[in-house]
C-alpha cells in the first residue's frame, strides 16, 4: 500500500507541474490546446511524475538515478510532444526549453529535500536525550 500511495503522489505532482508548465506555455504563445492536446500533455505529465519514483530506488547511486531519470524524461517528453503537435521540428526546437525547465525543477526539489533533511536533523537533535552529568 505504501508504494501505491507514493505512486499516486508522484503522479499527482507530475500532473500539477506538467499542467502548469504546459498551460503557461500555451498562454504565453496565445494558443488554446485542443482536448486531444490537453489529454496528451496531462498523460505525459503523469508519466513523467511516475518516472520520478526512480529516486526512491536506493540500490543505485544518485548520479545513476539522475542520468536515468533525465534520459527517460527527455524520451517521454519528445515522444509526447511529437504526438501532441505531430512535428519533429517542434519536438527538437523544444529540447532546450525542456532542459532548462528540468534543471530549474531539479534545483527546486533538491533544495526542498535538503531543507526537509535539515529540519528533521534539527528536530532529532532537540529530541535527543541529554546525558546526565552524574556517573555512578
Amino acid at each position: 500500500m505504501k508504494h501505491f500511495k507514493e505512486a499516486i503522489v508522484y503522479l499527482l505532482v507530475g500532473i500539477g507541474v506538467g499542467s502548469f508548465i504546459s498551460l503557461l506555455s500555451f498562454t504565453l504563445n496565445h494558443a488554446t490546446p485542443s482536448m486531444k492536446q490537453f489529454g496528451l500533455l496531462m498523460t505525459m505529465s503523469a508519466i513523467m511524475g511516475l518516472l520520478s519514483l526512480i529516486f526512491e530506488y536506493d540500490k543505485i547511486t544518485f548520479i545513476t538515478q539522475l542520468i536515468s531519470h533525465f534520459i527517460l524524461e527527455i524520451l517521454t517528453y519528445g515522444f509526447f510532444i511529437w504526438l501532441t503537435f505531430g512535428s519533429a521540428v517542434i519536438t527538437f526546437t523544444n529540447i532546450p526549453t525542456f532542459v532548462i525547465t528540468y534543471v530549474i525543477i531539479f534545483i527546486y526539489f533538491r533544495k526542498q529535500g535538503r531543507d526537509n533533511a535539515r529540519r528533521i536533523n534539527e528536530q532529532l537533535q532537540k529530541n535527543k536525550p541529554k546525558k546526565s552529568d552524574s556517573t555512578n
